[in-house]
């Protein structure tokens, strides 16, 4: 009771932090598609996706080229992509809405082929860090541990706060700390976190330090112990997906 209490200090305190605190939350709207494509047509399609990027699409409706991770093993999707929304007064404003109809029209032809590609797309509505913070972890970073929850009912707040402890832990130990995503609206994903990692190689590379240290670690940061982390994360979820990604360009 005494370290469960400790760990819902930490919940507490990180709640009451600012919400950028350490660039790993914040209250940036994003919308995260997860798409998978026409049998064979993968290839296709990212050559799709990188001939609108190259295109003046973007540009001229007014938005930020979406962030685009490609399936490595894992879930069942081909390609995550995290396009930039700010929120939803700005992403809906008039001027907005009229500027990504202009584009929408004039670049129609270019689109159209690219809705064939794709099977499946679902879409969640997310709100997460600063995307000057997304901007510089996916420049700096090319593959990508990505975690997706369903929280038990009532857990949602408990589960984040989960998520910040476990921040906690892996900056103790010299690893690296995951973002942090929570539901605004669509898919019936609660949570979910991004942890970038330059390549595959770094991502499992082990932390520096001693069984010892990552113990008292686990325990500052409100777990029981170690094996105390993945235990209470099994008792705020319903299930989970976890899926490696590398970088489209």
């Amino acid at each position: 009771m005494i370290i469960r209490l400790a760990g819902f200090i930490v919940f507490v305190v990180a709640m009451l932090a600012p919400a950028n605190a350490g660039q790993r939350e914040g209250d940036y709207l994003y919308r995260v598609s997860t798409v998978r494509a026409e049998t064979g047509r993968l290839e296709a399609l990212l050559d799709w996706i990188a001939e609108m990027k190259a295109s003046d699409y973007f540009k001229e409706a007014g938005e930020h080229p979406p962030f685009v991770m490609r399936h490595s093993q894992g879930d069942q999707w081909d390609l995550l992509k995290i396009e930039p929304m700010e929120s939803w007064t700005a992403y809906h404003s008039k001027s907005k809405t009229k500027r990504r109809a202009a584009a929408a029209e004039k670049y129609g032809a270019q689109a159209a082929p690219g809705f064939a590609l794709v099977a499946f797309q679902e879409d969640h509505f997310a709100y997460g860090p600063p995307l000057e913070e997304l901007e510089r972890e996916f420049a700096e970073n090319g593959f990508y541990h990505i975690e997706m929850f369903h929280a038990a009912p009532g857990q949602t707040g408990e589960l984040v706060g989960q998520r910040r402890m476990e921040n906690a832990y892996l900056e103790a130990t010299g690893q690296t700390t995951n973002m942090i995503f929570h539901r605004a609206a669509g898919s019936d994903v609660d949570v979910f976190t991004i942890g970038f990692h330059k390549n595959f190689v770094a991502f499992a590379a082990p932390a520096h330090v001693t069984d010892e240290e990552k113990e008292q670690a686990a325990k500052d940061a409100g777990f029981k112990d170690r094996a105390d982390i993945s235990f209470y994360l099994r008792s705020l979820i319903s299930g989970h997906h976890d899926t490696l990604a590398v970088k489209v360009e």
